[in-house]
């Protein structure tokens, strides 16, 4: 019988707080958790800080993988803002799908420590308010420096979506964001009032507003399929920059959208670059299943199966020509942050790439092209 696991594009659990029940009770373990949430969540600047700097010595593993410096992170430009300033996204940041805000502002604050300067939310995920506090206590560059994404739900009207994008930068505590898209083609109950061509427009007119504002750098959609795509051109007079679709190894073109969106230049970016929401055969890990590692193998002893998976997508990306983008894994896990990022140093063979664009396995997940 073949052994089945499910991988949320993490290496272990969310929680990286690791107490030896001989030093702690549980009781003080769930007191210490706790006071962490309040902290983090409404504790002050210093207070957030001083807890988190706490808790990083808590946690700190010394690893040569982990104190390695990795390569500059390469940009790509994904359109202009309003002023004509070009739009450059990173091509690499740090996902925070399925984050509280305690977790959240954990793991984007390692990542920022690790050099990262891309994080992507969204309003649906809960976890603006951690990500924004992150932003204040530990991003140490300027406004300007830093690349934050989010996203405001799909099938709104024009006024609910003005709200929504207001909503977000009341949470995140930011006057704008370089790219705010939104999430879906409808609702997510596909509510047949909420999954038509009209409501796209109508939402899409909305992000335009948005656009036009400065309230965000840049705008685009999520999950949309190459009808869903020609619902918005139609009556475009912004492009969108992004359309984020799930791709990994594996996946393929999933929803048939890579050429649409090509043929219209709208970046095409991946989410779940790991396969963080498939079931698979345990051999199919993106991880350290079979090819990977294979792969892996061949590049010496510091290149990892998870580092394969994501450089096969972001190689694509550095190409001049492509108009692929770039990943967002997520980690709460400090070695794996500097990892995933560590993948601009080493480039993979032609034979590599064609067996990793060949894989069938571990499969994606379709369902958005369902949307009327």
């Amino acid at each position: 019988m073949p052994l089945f696991v499910l991988v949320h594009y993490e290496y272990e659990s969310d929680q990286d707080l690791k107490f030896s029940s001989s030093s702690l009770s549980m009781t003080l373990l769930s007191g210490f958790l706790g006071t962490l949430s309040l902290l983090l969540s409404s504790g002050s600047s210093d207070e957030r800080e001083g807890l988190y700097n706490s808790t990083m010595t808590l946690t700190s593993k010394t690893t040569s993988s982990s104190s390695r410096r990795h390569a500059a992170i390469p940009t790509k430009t994904i359109g202009y803002d309003v002023s004509g300033g070009a739009v450059n996204m990173p091509l690499i940041g740090a996902g925070t799908w399925q984050y509280n805000d305690t977790i959240a502002y954990e793991s984007v604050c390692k990542a920022f420590k690790a050099g990262y300067t891309f994080v992507d939310t969204a309003l649906g995920y809960g976890n603006q308010v951690g990500v924004g506090n992150a932003i204040k206590d530990c991003w140490k560059g300027s406004r300007e420096e830093l690349f934050v994404m989010t996203k405001i739900p799909g099938g709104l009207s024009a006024s609910e979506a003005l709200v929504a994008h207001e909503q977000n930068l009341h949470e995140l505590d930011l006057t704008y964001v370089d790219h705010v898209m939104t999430h879906f083609p409808s609702d997510w109950h596909v509510s047949p009032e909420r999954s038509t061509r009209e409501q796209r427009q109508e939402e899409w007119m909305a992000l335009e507003n948005i656009y036009y504002r400065g309230l965000s750098r840049s705008i685009g959609i999520s999950h949309y399929c190459p009808r869903h795509i020609d619902d918005v051109m139609d009556i475009a007079t912004v492009n969108p920059s992004i359309n984020q679709v799930e791709y990994h190894v594996g996946s393929g073109d999933v929803d048939g959208v890579m050429d649409k969106c090509a043929e219209n230049g709208i970046t095409f970016m991946s989410f779940s670059p790991l396969c963080g929401p498939c079931q698979f055969n345990a051999k199919d890990s993106l991880i350290n299943g079979d090819l990977v590692t294979e792969i892996a193998n061949k590049h010496g002893a510091g290149v990892s199966g998870s580092q394969v998976a994501l450089r096969f997508i972001v190689q694509q990306a550095l190409d001049a020509r492509s108009f692929v983008g770039g990943v967002i894994p997520k980690s709460n896990n400090y070695d794996h942050i500097v990892s995933n990022a560590d993948i601009f140093s080493f480039e993979l063979g032609e034979d590599d790439m064609r067996r990793l664009h060949a894989a069938s396995q571990p499969a994606a997940e379709g369902g958005d092209c369902d949307v009327p």
